[in-house]
């Protein structure tokens, strides 16, 4: 018999993309897609609507107040653990993968109760709550960055992130394509680096730079601006060509940041400062510019100084100020050891 996987993840394109490279890597490898089942919410869901696959779609608890929200709530939480169970019990599955967030509870309270496998993948170097938990059941976990914090490390292996792209795509900008500078705030966009960007362009008279800014899902600009040098977009299929097209890139600090630091494009991050991913993002942030590839703001003044040495020095400003180191991909070993339920 086949072996049968099952996808836990929920929400933002950084926690479902993940997900559904594996579930693509799996149909390339010759897994069909009845062996596949996607738990996910109704927002996660709409990102496997091109795949043929068996989804399960429920609304999750989350707790805004730690553990003891789940306390709290058991019943609830317990309810949601049984009407999955009843749903799964039958599918024989023998492996479950969840990307974190609010769901990796439940997935691994189904993976006891079935008796599956678990791999938990965590994309930052702070884990949240619900893989922190997720991790002290028996489970095998995937770090993205290494000494991933707030997580049970006996069983987790730095194999480097799951990347959102085609990883023989190799970056070679032609010579003679102007300089260019890509923002981006994740799938759902960010209002402090459109607000830093709208205001920098505005002051802009003339640029030999180019500007590609993904705004981000209803967060454009309400007053267009009109220049040749600067193009706004909500959203880019084809991330590749967006990398490829790029030579610096502007951006929030979840863990989407390996996908530029692969391609050894340099950044200049402004961490989200409020809440539990405010931890997370700052600890990334810092890794990157540890080793060299980025720096941190969290002021415009310090942005705009930034910019304007990139606008004047290009290539020259970047070669004095970042350093290129080679960062690790997970995608093909994360891959093997869910195929073969093994990393030894």
């Amino acid at each position: 018999m086949s072996k049968r996987y099952c996808f836990f993840c929920v929400g933002t394109g950084g926690h479902v993309f993940p997900a559904k490279n594996m579930v693509l890597m799996l149909i390339e490898s010759g897994v069909s897609e009845d062996d596949i089942i996607v738990v996910s919410d109704n927002r996660g869901l709409r990102y496997f609507e091109d795949l043929n696959l068996h989804t399960i779609k429920k609304n999750f608890y989350i707790s805004n107040r730690g553990i003891s929200g789940y306390v709290v709530n058991i019943g609830r939480f317990i309810r949601t653990v049984w009407d999955l169970y009843t749903e799964l019990k039958s599918k024989k599955i023998n492996s479950i993968f969840t990307t974190g967030a609010y769901i990796a509870p439940y997935a691994a309270f189904i993976s006891l109760l079935i008796r599956s496998e678990l791999f938990i993948q965590e994309q930052n170097q702070y884990a949240g709550l619900g893989n922190k938990i997720a991790s002290y059941f028996p489970s095998t976990v995937f770090e993205s960055f290494p000494n991933t914090k707030n997580i049970n490390n006996t069983n987790s292996i730095y194999t480097g992130p799951i990347l959102n792209l085609d990883l023989n795509y190799k970056k070679q900008k032609k010579e003679s394509t102007k300089f260019t500078i890509g923002i981006q705030g994740g799938s759902q966009g960010s209002q402090q680096i459109n607000k830093f960007i709208f205001r920098f362009i505005n002051n802009l008279k003339e640029s030999e730079v180019n500007f590609i800014h993904i705004t981000g899902p209803e967060k454009s600009n309400v007053e267009k601006i009109n220049k040749s040098f600067y193009r706004e977009v909500e959203f880019i299929d084809d991330m590749n060509e967006y990398y490829h097209s790029i030579d610096f890139q502007i951006s929030r600090a979840g863990g989407g940041i390996l996908e530029a630091a692969f391609l050894q494009i340099p950044q200049l991050l402004i961490p989200f400062q409020f809440g539990t991913t405010a931890r997370h993002q700052t600890l990334n942030a810092k890794y990157l510019t540890e080793i060299g590839n980025a720096k941190i703001v969290n002021e415009y003044e310090q942005f705009v100084e930034i910019l304007n040495n990139l606008c004047d020095f290009k290539n020259g400003y970047l070669q004095e100020n970042f350093i290129f180191k080679e960062i690790k991909v997970g995608n093909d070993d994360i891959f093997k050891i869910i195929t073969s339920g093994s990393h030894g």
